[in-house]
């Protein structure tokens, strides 16, 4: 897991701590970071949509998955892949970073780790 605060700020980070997209339309949409992969050479992050509304608790929500592109100027963009195998190989990283961020270790002191802290 690579930490987001290594990277530049992108430039469509708002002040709210929300990173907006722009659809094909024109429309942006807020979101939040919630991890980069590293994959095949390249890094992936992996955003959750921060304006679910009550009314969509009945809809499974999607994560979107876009490439780092990191520019000579130090800024940063994100870019779609249709790569099917690299969207599964990343969302699939991520649930396992995700799953041993949750769990209790069997020391019970929920870090994960698997290493004992005397």
């Amino acid at each position: 897991m690579i930490d987001f605060n290594e990277m530049v700020t992108p430039e469509n980070e708002e002040e709210d701590g929300h990173i907006y997209l722009t659809d094909e339309d024109g429309k942006e949409f807020p979101f939040d970071l919630m991890d980069i992969i590293a994959h095949n050479g390249e890094e992936y992050a992996v955003f959750f949509p921060a304006d679910e509304s009550d009314e969509d608790d009945d809809e499974d929500t999607e994560v979107v998955i876009l490439k780092v592109i990191r520019n000579d100027d130090d800024s940063v963009e994100f870019e779609g892949t249709d790569d099917e195998s690299v969207l599964d190989a990343v969302f699939n990283q991520f649930m396992e970073n995700m799953r041993k961020a949750f769990e209790e270790d069997e020391h019970g002191d929920g870090c994960g780790c698997g290493h004992c802290h005397d």
